[in-house]
């Protein structure tokens, strides 16, 4: 899958990490009255995790919130939603911790994974009847691209995508790879007519419109510059200012629908989408609706959907993942719902658990030593699509990063085979590499406080399970102190960029949460970070560097928090306001005396 942004170059990460001075805002540390700490009430061991970290990192023991879950790694959506969200949100509530708390830690003895939810009955109605839709509509645009490319005589005729590389789990993906060839096809066509001399244009010109209607609808007709004609007479523009009424008054309301299923007026709001964005409209709609009920990749990490603990299950995605809002090339609004750092202290036993806190507070007293590993595979960056060109081309970018702004000695390993035969890799500071999948190779020995991450997926499936051989239960059995991985197919660009993510650890200006979430693209999907979210091991050993104008991501504790109970209460009803009046505006169109010709 494509990144969501380009990889960044040498030269910017070098000025991110050289801020010593500079930076634009004014810079909170994540304290430890931000931290609230979960716990299964059925486990003693857990308890004992917990209380174990709020002694040692000073966090208040009323922080220590005490859940009645399960004694398995795995949770129904709804035991999710019941045994943690429910409750937990009770409690920070009462506690009047609602808008202070900024990390949440599990502990060893809290489920690990979320399970897809099971469709309603209703759901199921709903699916067979947007997939259906989606089957027509699709038929129905690849006629009319034929259709189209008919009236462009020699025009280059393009073919409909055989296959939609990367994402094409999603039906959105398949759509958008084909509205493209549709709207080539409608706009050679307007412009082959509009350069053909009268009358032989006038010909054609019904025709095209007739088509263009069926095409886009009537918001397509109402573009001034892409229209393939003009309105004549009166009656005409009587008949486009009226639909242009309708459009200006549920324009702002469009934008919210396929957020979420339709729950009500759905053949209401897709006759409408028909006659307002043509076929291309309903199939959009109808595509984001497929994926929305379609839960076959709805499993996630409960850390991941705990990070979206103050919204509602019709508030995001919950069939898909979802942009993390504190990445640091988020553009989402920075007033929204909060977003939430969730860290874990787990590993194949409690005190395997408890000693994630212990070395990171040994490392921060005495420095993080030992040596730098990046595992590269020597591969090249096709495009900035390339996603496995593009993140080994990022190790290699960490590597630089590491030798020019610390004293670390750094084994960049550029071939294709791994760091595999035991003692290959001594002494580990961090680590970061691929590709090994769920087949941890015993090369390493890990410093106090070592952190690395192996990319591949599954790797952090299960900590527990005594034959599991993936990266994460491996890593933390044999000493390491924060690592992270996916419980699922995550899909490479759900990693951190190696680069970016080296990079921002070395300013010391970030914990190991905050460094985390600000490289991390996704929430309420399948990776999960193990260690203490306050770790961080290079405070106040950075290496100054000369002054730039460019400025550090803001720190996710410094993001606005707000009251998130009362910001809920909020969107939620916003969501419904909006779908009333959207709803009360085309039952006005279709019985009012002002109802716009056909």
């Amino acid at each position: 899958m494509k990144p969501a942004t380009r990889l960044a170059t040498i030269s910017c990460l070098l000025l991110c990490i050289g801020m010593m001075g500079v930076v634009s805002f004014a810079r909170a540390e994540l304290r430890p009255d931000q931290v609230v700490i979960l716990a299964n009430a059925k486990s003693s061991e857990s308890l004992a995790v917990a209380s174990h970290y709020a002694a040692q990192r000073g966090v208040p023991s009323t922080h220590i919130v005490l859940l009645d879950l399960p004694l398995h790694d795995n949770h129904t959506r709804q035991e999710y939603e019941e045994s943690v969200v429910a409750p937990l949100r009770r409690t920070l509530e009462a506690k009047q911790l609602a808008s202070t708390t900024r990390v949440i830690v599990t502990t060893y003895g809290i489920p690990l994974r979320v399970e897809a939810p099971m469709l309603s009955k209703d759901e199921k109605i709903w699916l067979a009847e947007v997939q259906s839709w989606v089957k027509a509509s699709r038929t129905r645009l690849k006629q009319l691209q034929s259709a189209f490319e008919q009236m462009t005589p020699g025009s280059l005729k393009l073919e409909n995508p055989t296959n939609v590389p990367a994402q094409d789990i999603l039906e959105m993906a398949r759509t958008m790879a084909l509205l493209p060839r549709v709207d080539q096809a409608w706009r050679a066509a307007v412009q082959h007519i509009r350069q053909l001399p009268q009358p032989e244009s006038e010909k054609t010109l019904q025709e095209l419109l007739r088509l263009t209607q069926q095409y886009g609808g009537w918001g397509i007709l109402l573009q001034k510059e892409a229209g393939p004609g003009k309105s004549g007479s009166s009656t005409d523009n009587q008949t486009m200012a009226a639909w242009r009424k309708i459009l200006e008054q549920t324009g702002p309301y469009w934008a919210g629908l396929g957020r979420a299923p339709i729950w009500s007026q759905r053949q209401l709001i897709y006759r409408w989408a028909e006659q307002l964005f043509g076929v291309r409209g309903v199939l959009e709609l109808a595509s984001a609706e497929v994926d929305l009920l379609t839960y076959s990749y709805a499993d996630a990490s409960l850390d991941s959907d705990l990070s979206l603990l103050w919204w509602d299950r019709d508030l995001y995605p919950v069939a898909w993942r979802w942009g993390n809002p504190l990445f640091q090339d988020s553009t989402a609004i920075p007033d929204d719902l909060p977003t939430l750092m969730v860290s874990r202290l787990d590993a194949p036993t409690a005190d395997l658990a408890k000693g994630l806190v212990d070395q990171a507070l040994q490392a921060e007293r005495s420095g993080l030593q030992g040596t730098v590993y990046f595992d590269a595979r020597g591969l090249k960056a096709k495009d900035a699509t390339d996603t496995y060109g593009v993140y080994d081309q990022s190790l290699r970018d960490a590597a630089e990063v590491v030798k020019q702004q610390s004293e670390y000695r750094v084994v960049l390993d550029d071939a294709e085979a791994t760091l595999s035969k035991p003692g290959a890799a001594p002494d580990v500071a961090l680590y970061i590499g691929w590709y090994r999948l769920r087949s941890y190779e015993d090369a390493f020995t890990f410093k106090p406080g070592a952190i690395g991450y192996h990319m591949a997926s599954a790797e952090a499936i299960t900590v527990h399970d005594r034959g599991e051989r993936g990266w994460c239960k491996n890593a933390l059995e044999r000493g390491i102190t924060a690592t992270l991985g996916s419980v699922g197919e995550p899909y490479l660009d759900a990693f951190p960029e190696p680069a970016r993510f080296t990079a921002l650890l070395l300013t010391g200006k970030y914990s190991l949460a905050e460094v985390y979430y600000l490289t991390s693209r996704y929430v309420s999907w399948r990776m999960v970070l193990f260690g203490d979210p306050l770790y961080n091991p290079m405070k106040g050993r950075s290496r100054p560097t000369a002054d730039s104008a460019s400025s550090l991501p803001v720190p996710p504790s410094d993001r606005p928090l707000g009251d998130p109970p009362a910001r809920l209460a909020q969107r939620n009803q916003e969501q419904q306001d909006q779908m009333a009046r959207l709803v009360k505006l085309f039952f006005a169109a279709e019985t009012g005396s002002a109802k716009p010709a056909r």
